[in-house]
């Protein structure tokens, strides 16, 4: 098994109305590896004089079921072979979004724990927090004025990498 670092691949943010992509299993409550990933989100963008950004069930639908793609074989991609459009993928998962953009990244292996996994997906989460322009996709998506709603996947595949799928939209 080869060892990926936990730095996330960068993808391009999206404009308004060009939808990106989205990817992961759920979030939830409490100290999960996506409430984890979603209040290091919400403490960069208060600190940057944005509000927080609020979970929706249709982003989170749509990013678990693109990043269970990615770990089934797909690999790190805002779009698998036969996959819908990342627009195309939040409207059918019930997103009404005049703006949508998605962060993916991958990193492991780790332990199977709760702990393992949601310290790759806040490193992950952190790694986009940390880049410089002009590769700072990840970062400018985070910090968009343009998104109010995230869904986030986190997800361990069976070899240990761990999937991250940020879904946003307004």
């Amino acid at each position: 098994a080869s060892s990926r670092s936990p730095s996330p691949r960068p993808t391009a943010p999206s404009a308004s109305g060009s939808p990106a992509v989205s990817a992961s299993p759920s979030a939830a409550a409490g100290g999960t590896a996506a409430a984890q990933v979603l209040a290091l989100i919400n403490q960069a963008r208060s600190a940057a004089g944005l509000p927080a950004l609020t979970i929706t069930s249709g982003l989170e639908t749509s990013s678990s079921q693109h990043n269970l793609l990615m770990a089934d074989g797909c690999g790190l991609s805002h779009q698998c072979p036969g996959e819908a459009p990342l627009g195309d993928r939040e409207t059918a998962a019930g997103v009404d979004w005049t703006s949508a953009g998605e962060n993916i990244g991958e990193g492991g292996p780790v332990a199977d724990t709760d702990a393992a996994i949601a310290q790759m997906a806040v490193g992950l989460t952190q790694s986009m927090l940390n880049e410089q322009p002009p590769d700072d996709g990840h970062r400018l998506n985070i910090l968009s004025s343009s998104f109010t709603h995230i869904g986030i996947a986190v997800y361990r595949d069976s070899s240990g990498t761990v999937w991250l799928t940020q879904d946003f939209s307004n």
